[in-house]
C-alpha cells in the first residue's frame, strides 16, 4: 500500500497511513457521541433530599418566610447538557476526509464505521422527530360532556357506525343492517336480580346472546370479592336454549394487583367453560356514596383493566373493557388500550364515541320475554 510522507509526498513504506488516522480519529469521535447518547438516555431527575431536622410550619404564614439556611442547603444546579452539535460536525468533516482517502487507496474498515455513523445518526433523527411532532387531536361537541378534546391515536379503532344502518327490528331490537343484511347481533346483559329466567322464551323473543355476571367487588374499605350467586344455572340455561354466552366482572379494583385477582377468580368460576362472546372488565365509578375507588386517577384505571385483560387472555378467553362515554373518553389512555375491544355504555340516541366499540348497551330498562323487570339491551356490531 502507498504512504504519504509529511511533505505530502508518495513513498513507498514510509510515511503516515491517512486513512488508518483518520479511520481511528473516527472511531473516538463516535464514541463519544454514543456515550452522550447513553447518557442523555439515562439521565435522571435529581434527588431531593429531605431535611428531618426541619419542623413543619405552625400556619399558613409561615410559608411566606424565607429561610437562608434552607437556600443554602439545596443541591447546586445540574451542569448543562453539553451539545452533540460540534461532534456531530466534526464527525461529517472527518467522514469527507476519509472518504476522498478511501476513494484513492481503499479502506474496508471505513465502510464498516461509515455504515455504523449512518445508522447511529438515522436513528437520532428518529428519535428527535419522535420527541418533536406535534400531539395530533380531535375536538367535538357532546350533549352531556359539552366541548371534548381526545388524541388521535394511531392504529386505534373509530367509531365509523353510520346511523342509517341502524334500524329497529320487528322484536323492538337494534339491528345493523349493511347492504339489507343484518350484520350485527342482539344481547342482553344481565346477573341474579334477574331472578329465575325463561332462557328459552329469550331466545324465541329474538335475543342472540347474553352476557352473564360471574361476580364483583365491594365498593367498600374492604373491597372483599363476591361471586353471582346465579352464574352457573344461568350458564347451563342459556347454553340449553342456544343462546351465545359471555361474562362480566364488576370491578371495584384500585391496584393492578387487584384487578389481576380479579381475572384469576373469573378464571376459576369458569371453570373451564367455553364462551362464545368474551370477559369483560366493567369497572365503575360509583355515584351518590363514597367509595374505596373515589380518588382511583386515569392512568391507574387504563393500567388495571390492561392487567385484567391480559390476565383473561392467557388464560384462553377473549377480554373486553366495559366504559360509559364519560370514563371511555376521560379516563381510558388510548395508546395503551388501543388493542383492547371495548363495550360501551350510552343511553342516548346514538354515542357520540370517537372511539370504536364493538358492542353498544344502549337500553337499561329494556324488556326481553322470559324476564320479569328491566333488563339492559345490547347490539353487537362485530359478532363474535
Amino acid at each position: 500500500m502507498a504512504y504519504i510522507d509529511d511533505n505530502n509526498e508518495l513513498t513507498a513504506g514510509k510515511g503516515k497511513d491517512p486513512i488508518k488516522e483518520l479511520d481511528d480519529e473516527l472511531e473516538k469521535l463516535m464514541k463519544e457521541l454514543g456515550e452522550m447518547e447513553n447518557a442523555s438516555d439515562s439521565e435522571d431527575e435529581p434527588a431531593v433530599v429531605e431535611d428531618d431536622t426541619a419542623e413543619a410550619p405552625e400556619d399558613d404564614e409561615s410559608f411566606d418566610v424565607e429561610h437562608p439556611a434552607a437556600i443554602s442547603e439545596m443541591p447546586p444546579k445540574q451542569p448543562k447538557k453539553r451539545s452533540k452539535a460540534p461532534i456531530i460536525i466534526a464527525v461529517i468533516v472527518l467522514v469527507g476526509l476519509i472518504a476522498g482517502a478511501w476513494l484513492l487507496f481503499g479502506n474496508s474498515s471505513f465502510q464498516k464505521n461509515y455504515e455504523a455513523l449512518l445508522m447511529l445518526e438515522k436513528a437520532h433523527i428518529s428519535d428527535n422527530e419522535k420527541e418533536n411532532k406535534p400531539v395530533a387531536t380531535e375536538t367535538f361537541t357532546d350533549s352531556e360532556l359539552g366541548e371534548v378534546t381526545v388524541k388521535k391515536v394511531d392504529g386505534a379503532a373509530l367509531n365509523t357506525y353510520d346511523t342509517d344502518n341502524l334500524v329497529k327490528n320487528e322484536n323492538g331490537f337494534y339491528d345493523y343492517v349493511v347492504d339489507g343484511k343484518v350484520t350485527s347481533e342482539v344481547g342482553i346483559d344481565i346477573a341474579e336480580y334477574q331472578g329465575d329466567v325463561d332462557f328459552a322464551a329469550v331466545k324465541k323473543s329474538g335475543v342472540d346472546f347474553v352476557i352473564l355476571r360471574l361476580g364483583g367487588r365491594y365498593y367498600s374499605e374492604e373491597g372483599k370479592m363476591y361471586e353471582d350467586g346465579k352464574f352457573e344455572t344461568y350458564y347451563d340455561q342459556a347454553t340449553k336454549a342456544g343462546l351465545k354466552i359471555g361474562a362480566y366482572f364488576f370491578s371495584q379494583a384500585a391496584t393492578t394487583a387487584e384487578a389481576a385477582e380479579e381475572a384469576q377468580f373469573c378464571v376459576e368460576k369458569l371453570d373451564g367453560r367455553k364462551l362464545d362472546y368474551p370477559v369483560a372488565f366493567d369497572w365503575e365509578i360509583i355515584e351518590d356514596d363514597e367509595a374505596r375507588t373515589d380518588n382511583v386517577d386515569g392512568a391507574t384505571i387504563t393500567a388495571m383493566a390492561e392487567k385484567f385483560c391480559d390476565t383473561i387472555e392467557d388464560e384462553g378467553y377473549d377480554s373486553m373493557v366495559y366504559a360509559g362515554t364519560s370514563l371511555m373518553l376521560q379516563s381510558y389512555d388510548f395508546e395503551t388500550m388501543k388493542d383492547y375491544e371495548f363495550w360501551l355504555a350510552d343511553y342516548r340516541e346514538f354515542p357520540n364515541m370517537y372511539y370504536g366499540f364493538a358492542i353498544w348497551q344502549y337500553d337499561k330498562e329494556g324488556t326481553v320475554g322470559g324476564i320479569d323487570g328491566n333488563v339492559d339491551l345490547n347490539i353487537c356490531f362485530k359478532p363474535y
